[in-house]
């Protein structure tokens, strides 16, 4: 990964995290905020969105930019669950007081400063997320911080108690399908301010942040945690990069974000250099549909459905297209996605890259430098297949887009993709989308309520952490992960009943429950209380360590079962040492053969043997121990 002077750079970074709370109900109606997964909707309805004016009296350019999709929005329902609020049919009902409670208990967490007279905005997205066309959110706390393990406080700038939108189902013929069991979920927003500047910072605050809520009355399921990160430097502009998924891929965001934006800004100055201006720009493009007989390729294929192809020639342009921004993406391909995300094409063909590829001959590139009057030593070429319509709307596009290059790096949304790079999503949000809700009172966090929340405020996560690590000489990545997992509170029960090995409890609640899932098997059906009382069985020397995973498979395909049952059913009767030592025996005599050939080195295969008749009986150490001094005897009787 390419490492920069962040600091020559004047790096800036900023953090947006979205949490949603454990709440039994919405947060502006009382249906559950319980997802309904691949349930079958009862029944489905069409909104059709427009921009509407912020309360500047302005639009929003990223809600123009949606609207100029044109897509149709599609939204699914069920009877039991969805009530006619989140359909935009009735008034918001009282603000969840549970979830602003939770909310009031992370912002003191985070320092900040608490509002005491929250008023609803309106939040426009004209993506179809929202049925009503905007979120309703309240700030809640401003001007905290949360302090890095070095010291360094990052400031958080606010923290919003506002509603999740619904989840988008699929995309099929311009029509986005969204079900509407996710709208209204409380959720949180954490945005910090821009005083990150490194890399590895930002990774550690989002982290340091996840850890926070998530010791929290928090969902702690796929996607109830989404982050977005603010990217910028000295020489470009603030970048927003949404679906940030794992913690992972910050670092390598940042960089490829930093290696773009410089990319851009070389442009920008190659453009200057060349003295080219905006105006030198073609407004229109050239029909190239007769010109070319392209059988073979996508191309022929395209115009023989009735497709058009154009083509534009960019004077003094060589180079630019192919100038690489990062890795595996070039300028050709920052105007492409963009293209590709505002019109549905999937992509465009430019004279920067290897034409061959797409089984251009020596003859067709003459014919098409001819009618776009192209100049193959300085000039470069662009060309784009689709509809009449779709065509002329991606030029006008593309002219915008290459007209932004004059400026340098600019200000958009960008989608992070697993690679490291990111692509076009849209216009960057603005203050022009937001205005008071009409329909909601003024929410009061009552200042005795507040100090008697301050007082009963959970213990920082990175501190429980240090500590534990230190008491159970465990590693901290460990019981970051029992955080993550939410198997903290279940860590402290099993340690008070098994203190002897806290590593044991760890593999049982975190890798082998990993394991087993992996394997289809349904976890949720073995309770803390069945945890408990397997380590209650295994303290009492009941049950071996071994046994613990066998148990485990058995509950969690047959839930009614409690432990005890399911050591009858698999036959676990403690075995004494005397008991064990006539199995050894037995094994032994049985492999006199593999033990002369193997000699010490027999245990491997004899201790499977071994343990298929007293697994979840004795403890393996035991076994091993006492398998190795038979072996030794029979070895010593054999010479």
């Amino acid at each position: 990964m390419t490492q920069f002077n962040y600091k020559e750079l004047g790096l800036k970074c900023g953090l947006e995290i979205h949490q949603q709370l454990d709440t039994d109900t919405k947060l502006f109606c009382r249906c559950p905020a319980k997802l309904q997964g691949t349930r079958i909707p009862d029944y489905t309805f069409k909104r059709l969105m427009r921009p509407v004016l912020g309360e500047m009296g302005t639009f929003d350019k990223a809600m123009l930019t949606e609207y100029e999709k044109g897509m149709d929005v599609t939204y699914e329902g069920y009877n039991d669950v969805i009530c006619t609020y989140e359909m935009d049919d009735t008034p918001p009902f009282s603000c969840n007081e549970e979830a602003r409670r939770i909310a009031l208990e992370l912002a003191m967490l985070l320092n900040a400063n608490i509002i005491e007279e929250m008023h609803v905005c309106r939040k426009n997205y004209l993506d179809g997320s929202v049925p009503c066309g905007f979120q309703r959110t309240m700030i809640l706390g401003t001007d905290g911080h949360v302090e890095l393990k070095n010291g360094k406080k990052i400031g958080i700038n606010i923290l919003s108690l506002e509603e999740e939108a619904a989840r988008r189902i699929k995309t099929e013929n311009k029509t986005n399908y969204f079900r509407l069991d996710r709208l209204g979920i409380p959720l949180v927003e954490i945005t910090t301010d821009p005083d990150i500047n490194h890399p590895d910072e930002c990774k550690e605050c989002a982290e340091r942040l996840g850890l926070l809520l998530w010791s929290t009355k928090v969902k702690r399921v796929i996607g109830s945690i989404r982050q977005d990160i603010n990217v910028s430097i000295k020489s470009g502009t603030r970048i927003e990069i949404k679906g940030v998924q794992k913690l992972g891929w910050i670092p390598l965001l940042i960089n490829h974000e930093i290696s773009r934006q410089l990319g851009l800004v070389h442009i920008k100055e190659e453009l200057e250099k060349r003295k080219l201006k905006p105006d030198d720009i073609p407004l229109k493009g050239h029909d190239l549909t007769k010109l070319l007989k392209l059988n073979t390729s996508f191309i022929g294929k395209g115009i023989k459905r009735g497709e058009t192809l154009y083509g534009i020639n960019f004077k003094d342009f060589k180079g630019i297209f192919g100038t690489e921004l990062m890795e595996d993406y070039r300028f050709g391909t920052e105007v492409s996605s963009k293209v590709k995300i505002l019109v549905g094409l999937k992509g465009l063909i430019h004279s920067d890259e290897d034409l061959s590829k797409y089984k251009f001959s020596n003859e067709d590139l003459k014919k098409i430098r001819k009618s776009l009057n192209s100049d193959s030593q300085n000039d470069c070429f662009l060309m784009i297949l689709g509809s009449l319509k779709e065509v002329k709307k991606a030029i006008g596009i593309i002219n915008q887009r290459v007209k932004m290059a004059f400026n340098g790096v600019p200000p958009e949304t960008r989608k992070a993709l697993e690679n490291g790079n990111t692509e076009f999503l849209r216009e960057l949000h603005g203050g022009a989308r937001l205005y008071p809700d009409t329909d909601s009172k003024a929410i009061f966090n009552i200042p005795e309520e507040a100090e008697l929340i301050r007082k009963n405020l959970p213990e920082y996560p990175w501190i429980t952490i240090e500590k534990y690590s230190k008491k159970f000489n465990l590693e901290e990545k460990l019981i970051k992960k029992l955080i993550f997992k939410g198997k903290l509170d279940l860590f402290e029960k099993l340690i008070k009943i098994f203190s002897e090995n806290p590593a044991l409890i760890i593999n049982a609640i975190l890798e082998i429950t990993t394991a087993l899932r992996r394997e289809g098997k349904i976890m949720e059906n073995i309770a803390d209380s069945d945890f408990e009382e397997i380590f209650r069985e295994l303290k009492r020397k009941e049950i071996s360590k071994e046994a613990i995973e066998e148990i485990m498979i058995i509950k969690a395909d047959n839930p009614d079962l409690n432990i005890e049952e399911i050591k009858q059913k698999l036959k676990l009767e403690k075995m004494s040492v005397d008991q064990l030592k006539k199995v050894i025996e037995m094994v032994v005599n049985n492999n006199l053969e593999v033990i002369r050939s193997k000699e010490m080195r027999a245990i491997g295969p004899l201790m499977g043997e071994v343990m298929k008749e007293v697994r979840g009986k004795i403890d393996g150490e035991i076994v091993s121990k006492e398998l190795k001094t038979a072996i030794q005897k029979r070895l010593e009787m054999l010479k």
